[in-house]
């Protein structure tokens, strides 16, 4: 099994940077979420609106990377309106039961606390670690946010290498 999955949706750009980055960071398979009708122009953005208004779940293609082979998905998207994109809201609703283990990332114009919050509802998990990204922060390098989540990540990993033989035994 995998160690690491990133997978993310971006729109504009600026997601998809920040995924790349943690997939470098922690040496993770990187997947993207492609919606089946992209969002353009102001038609596009409307869109955006009403799907976060009336929780609506996009069709997305197929996943690239099968979640389920990897001992974390790390999820990431923008935030819209306060909340999770729905296109993540997609894939979250679609692969919950694959995923072992979960975190979580958005990019946004101010705070995605919600965001991150639907997230772990919509896949029922708690997640290992959690970052938000401003637009201004990112541009800025956001280095000390990138570095507390990636090593969030690497003492989850290690808590959990530890008390796995444990559990096994408990079995």
């Amino acid at each position: 099994m995998k160690d690491n999955l990133v997978v993310f949706y971006s729109r504009s750009g600026h997601t998809r940077r920040l995924a790349q980055l943690l997939a470098v960071r922690l040496d993770a398979d990187l997947d993207e979420i492609h919606e089946l009708n992209p969002r353009r122009g102001l038609l596009g953005l409307a869109r955006c609106l009403y799907d976060v208004l009336f929780g609506r779940e996009p069709p997305i293609t197929a996943a690239t990377e099968p979640p389920q082979t990897y001992a974390r998905v790390i999820v990431g998207g923008p935030v819209w309106a306060d909340h999770v994109a729905g296109p993540v809201r997609s894939y979250l609703t679609r692969h919950a039961d694959e995923l072992r283990r979960v975190a979580f990332f958005c990019s946004c114009a101010h705070g995605g606390g919600q965001a991150l919050a639907d997230m772990a509802s919509l896949c029922e998990r708690e997640p290992d670690a959690v970052l938000a990204v401003t637009e201004a922060e990112f541009e800025r390098g956001a280095a000390a946010a990138i570095d507390a989540f990636v090593s969030a990540l690497q003492q989850a990993a290690a808590a959990q290498t530890l008390t796995a033989p444990s559990r096994e035994r408990a079995a």
